[in-house]
């Protein structure tokens, strides 16, 4: 029969700590005197759930943690190898992972430098990152926590403080698996503050700076045995007789004195060590180097992508060309959107830093050879990368970007290719056409010799404005072009004569 004591209401005690990205936690952040006392303590205390031999010896809270997160569903094979042959790294694995379990290290938090995901902040942990073994980040380990159950209640693990009680007053020793206990413990904070002679809650354990650390660790450990192996210290509906709990206070044989201390004395727990300032500084460059490499690569995939794009032929029948010229553009001027502000972040401008570099080494972008209402994609155009062929200087060649060339008509222009300065732009007539003078023809030789002096050769015709002998000429090489086609197909030795007729304007 269960407790008659009802659990509390969950408290709402904000908890998580919340540090901007590639700041570093502290040990004053995740209470690391706290942490060093609980995984210290060698008091063989608790029964090994997963040694069911009736001689099983027993452990301490450090080796029946460790052995509960190797022994979850979810913990991946290469985990438990480094646990396994490193006892540093498995200690601090685990007080990361304590941290994790009790909700004061929330799901947004990463701690490996190779992180790629914007959608969680990176923080080294210099006190707990003692060796170069992966600390995975916070989602994963918490879901490695929570499939930490006990094979009894792998189906229908208890969720409250009277279910943990009542599961040991039926025999089930322990009640439930250690990381289970510490998210119900977590969950249901008020309630553990019965068995303290102050107002105690159980995310005080790591947030109440003016308590010792040690007897906040203390008071931990009593809570876990008193859940876990001692049923009869809980409940008055029964007269088991009650194990000892080796953490309680010998005097009264009772939860832990809690000592309080003087601000001073508070100021002397919790205190980084140079060397571990120091770690953290190399951490955090670690992780700027790895976040410009990758933006680099990403940048390099863009450029890669957009080439492709520009290089597939048009097939008949094709009807997204539009489509496809607005992807490689999108893929190069638009920046991938992300969730939050990453620009605001120092990750988002360091890959924005990155990126700029990356244009600036390799020149500019590939050229957008028809700009996004032109139906007619033209892939033989050279792409520009802005990089001269072999033998020649950079001096002979400069690449001007769309950006920089004056739009027409509400379009930005190609980009533009030549070693010499642009052709002068005639002044854009006031009258219309209808209505101008009419404009002596020159003759083909005149005209001939006008375009080889004032045209760069290098332009395209389409960044060219023309005027009325350009018309003219245009129109005349037009009649040239069509006669030629019709008699194409056969050619014949009167063929020179037509084209010097036409060409000769009668």
């Amino acid at each position: 029969m269960a407790s008659r004591r009802q659990s509390p209401a969950p408290s709402k005690r904000t908890l998580a700590l919340k540090r901007a990205d590639g700041e570093p936690l502290t040990r004053a952040d995740i209470q690391y005197d706290v942490l060093h006392a609980i995984f210290e303590d060698k008091s063989l205390a608790f029964t090994d759930p997963y040694d069911t031999a009736e001689d099983a010896p027993r452990l301490c809270f450090r080796d029946l943690y460790i052995k509960a997160i190797m022994h979850s569903s979810k913990a991946t094979k290469a985990l438990k190898d480094k646990m396994a042959e490193s006892p540093v790294y498995a200690e601090d694995f685990a007080m990361l992972s304590l941290l994790v379990n009790v909700g004061r290290i929330n799901t947004t938090m990463s701690f490996f430098p190779e992180m790629k995901t914007a959608i969680r902040t990176y923080h080294p942990i210099p006190t707990l990152q003692r060796t170069n073994g992966n600390m995975q980040d916070a989602p994963r380990i918490k879901h490695v926590l929570k499939t930490g159950l006990l094979e009894r209640e792998a189906n229908n693990p208890p969720t409250t403080l009277d279910e943990v009680l009542s599961r040991a007053k039926e025999g089930h020793i322990p009640a439930t698996s250690i990381l289970n206990l510490l998210f119900v413990l977590s969950s249901h904070s008020q309630g553990v503050g019965t068995h303290f002679s102050e107002r105690f809650e159980f995310h005080d354990i790591f947030l109440r700076t003016e308590i010792s650390s040690a007897s906040r660790a203390r008071a931990f450990l009593w809570l876990c045995f008193n859940y876990l192996e001692n049923p009869g210290s809980a409940a008055d509906d029964y007269d088991e007789e009650e194990k000892p709990n080796p953490f309680a206070d010998p005097a009264k044989d009772s939860a832990p004195f809690l000592i309080s201390l003087s601000p001073e004395e508070a100021e002397l727990e919790n205190v980084d060590t140079p060397e571990e300032k120091e770690w953290a500084e190399k951490l955090i460059s670690q992780r700027d180097t790895i976040v410009k490499q990758n933006a680099v690569k990403e940048a390099g995939r863009d450029v890669m992508k957009v080439a492709e794009l520009a290089d597939e032929p048009s097939v008949p029948g094709d009807a997204e060309p539009k489509k496809r010229k607005r992807a490689s553009r999108a893929t190069v001027d638009k920046p991938k959107r992300t969730k939050g502000s990453a620009e605001k972040s120092r990750t988002g401008a360091l890959k924005k830093g990155a990126q700029g570099s990356q244009v600036s080494t390799q020149g500019s972008t590939p050229r957008d050879d028809m700009s996004v209402e032109d139906d007619n994609p033209r892939p033989h155009l050279p792409r520009l990368m802005g990089v001269p062929e072999q033998g020649e200087s950079d001096s002979a060649f400069r690449v001007l970007l769309g950006k920089d060339v004056e739009p027409r008509n509400g379009r930005a222009k190609a980009n533009r290719y030549s070693p010499y300065p642009r052709s002068p732009e005639p002044a854009a007539p006031s009258k219309p056409r209808a209505l101008r003078h009419p404009v002596p023809e020159r003759t083909m030789l005149q005209h001939a010799w006008y375009i080889v002096n004032n045209t760069d050769p290098l332009v395209d015709s389409d960044d060219e404005l023309g005027d009325e002998h350009d018309r003219h000429d245009y129109i005349q090489r037009l009649k040239v072009v069509t006669h030629l086609a019709r008699q194409w197909s056969d050619p014949s030795p009167g063929l020179q004569r037509t084209l010097e007729y036409e060409l000769s304007g009668n």
